[in-house]
């Protein structure tokens, strides 16, 4: 099936007769600008949506329906096509545990995780601190006591970052793509209400 772009290409004066009816140097131009239509056009329909910088009061997790704020650790996000909020989660494992599920949202136009390099003193994180989370590195199994919930994986915007974490801390440190399903699956996925939960936690 030819796409809109290539549709126009082939029909200007019919498919195969108009080239010879034009100069060698303007049928070039013209194909020339016509693809380069199709490039951008494609580019536009792919670019993913940008992450949700401030965390509303009211974000609640995908999963546990908690509040984000009564959370500690980092965040994440996912941006779904046609879906003008972010679907909010309060752990990151939750969202490898989402993207992984058959029945959920395949539309994907964007994931978010809070870098830990980025991290106040106080455990809250500045809008700044959102990265693509395909592109970080996180460390799993540390034996850090930072947060109460349960063993969650670390993100980070650097390796070096990561690898001094692991050193502190303990663990592995892994790439989105080689994150392994076993601690994934390790995982309930949606945290039962009071697990991970801490009155005095602030998400932004």
């Amino acid at each position: 099936m030819n796409t809109p772009c290539l549709h126009r290409l082939h029909s200007f004066h019919g498919p195969f007769t108009w080239p010879w009816r034009l100069p060698l140097a303007a049928v070039m131009l013209i194909t020339i600008a016509l693809l380069t239509a199709c490039k951008n056009e494609s580019v536009v329909a792919q670019a993913p949506a940008s992450p949700v910088l401030d965390v509303p009061a009211d974000a609640r997790g995908h999963y546990c329906g908690m509040f984000l704020t009564e959370h500690v650790g980092p965040k994440g996000q996912v941006r779904v096509r046609d879906v003008a909020a972010p679907l909010w989660f309060t752990s990151i494992r939750e969202i490898f545990s989402f993207l992984a599920a058959p029945d959920e949202p395949n539309a994907v136009t964007g994931v978010y995780v809070q870098d830990m390099g980025r991290r106040r003193a106080d455990g809250s994180f500045p809008p700044e601190a959102w990265i693509d989370a395909r592109s970080a590195w996180y460390v799993i199994g540390s034996g850090a006591q930072d947060f109460p919930a349960a063993d969650d994986a670390m993100p980070f915007a650097t390796q070096a970052d990561a690898e001094a974490y692991r050193v502190r801390h303990g663990g592995t440190v892994v790439t989105f793509a080689t994150m392994p399903q076993a601690f994934v699956s390790a995982g309930s996925g949606a945290l039962p209400a009071g697990d991970g939960a801490s009155t005095g936690g602030t998400s932004s």
